[in-house]
């Protein structure tokens, strides 16, 4: 209900031009409802950009917990690998004695007590080493290598070149809004040519990067925000000679709103205002049609 409402004041504004016959007082109401649908518009998408920003702050304050939350358990890895490399050592030294004392038994040099001893103790220290080495403890051969080290300073590198980058000027945002739109890539051709809009000066590109970004938004299904653009493009440049294929397009865009009534007002003023063009022709034929 409230998009079909919305539909029919925007054709009522498009249609003021035709309707040489409308009271002003009239045409400052309906000039007044097409701002506070721009204004509802705009609302909607600084809202949406204030969501972003919000889940991205949200997103660092995770991982940052994430990190701390990490640490510890970094540190304990630590300690066990230190743990386990020094019961390893003291392995290897009763070992040793162990084949020692073995050899002195044969000969009958060396105590019986003083074996055992050895053996009890050898064994209780290879039980421990089987506990550090079960799953979920770190393998001492990962923990040694300096990889990782040397990843983060290569992250690192890349970042600050990153944040060195210059970012694009107006003439290749445009670019890239025109190439994303012949490779039918609407989203991110209206994406390029609303970010040349702000930052670019008037004239140059203005023109056909309002036109492309119209196109771009008809082509995503939005049909009223479309009808707007092309209509900023009529009223800010009004001998644009895109202004013919604008009207057009507006019409078409209307029919596909199922509002005939707006499509045929935008029809013929089309009509009568460029009867020569190409578009005209065209114009003629859809209302023969209607």
């Amino acid at each position: 209900m409230v998009k079909n409402f919305r539909r029919i004041l925007i054709g009522l504004v498009l249609a003021s031009g035709v309707w040489g016959c409308a009271a002003r007082d009239d045409v400052i109401v309906l000039d007044n409802r097409l701002y506070t649908l721009q204004r509802q518009i705009q609302q909607v998408r600084d809202d949406t950009e204030g969501m972003k920003k919000q889940l991205a702050s949200r997103t660092e304050q995770l991982e940052k917990k994430i990190d701390s939350a990490q640490q510890p358990m970094l540190e304990n890895q630590a300690s066990s690998l230190n743990e386990l490399e020094g019961i390893k050592g003291r392995l290897q030294t009763l070992q040793g004695r162990m084949e020692s004392l073995e050899f002195s038994q044969k000969k009958d040099t060396a105590p019986r007590a003083a074996l055992e001893t050895l053996s009890k103790e050898l064994k209780e220290l290879q039980a421990r080493v089987q506990r550090l080495e079960q799953p979920g403890a770190p393998p001492a051969k990962a923990e040694k290598t300096a990889e990782p080290a040397k990843e983060t300073k290569e992250d690192r590198t890349e970042e600050k070149g990153a944040e060195k980058a210059k970012p694009p000027s107006g003439e290749e945002l445009f670019q890239q809004g025109r190439t994303a739109q012949k490779k039918k890539n609407y989203e991110e051709a209206q994406k390029k040519y609303n970010e040349y809009l702000k930052q670019a000066p008037p004239g140059k590109h203005r023109e056909a990067a309002l036109i492309g970004l119209a196109e771009s938004l008809g082509e995503l299904k939005e049909q009223e925000e479309a009808i707007l653009a092309f209509q900023k493009l009529i009223k800010s440049y009004p001998k644009s000679p895109y202004v013919p294929e604008a009207l057009l397009r507006q019409a078409s865009l209307f029919l596909a709103l199922k509002d005939t009534g707006s499509a045929k007002l935008i029809l013929e003023k089309l009509i009568k205002e460029y009867p020569k063009s190409d578009q005209a022709q065209t114009a003629r034929k859809k209302m023969k049609s209607l």
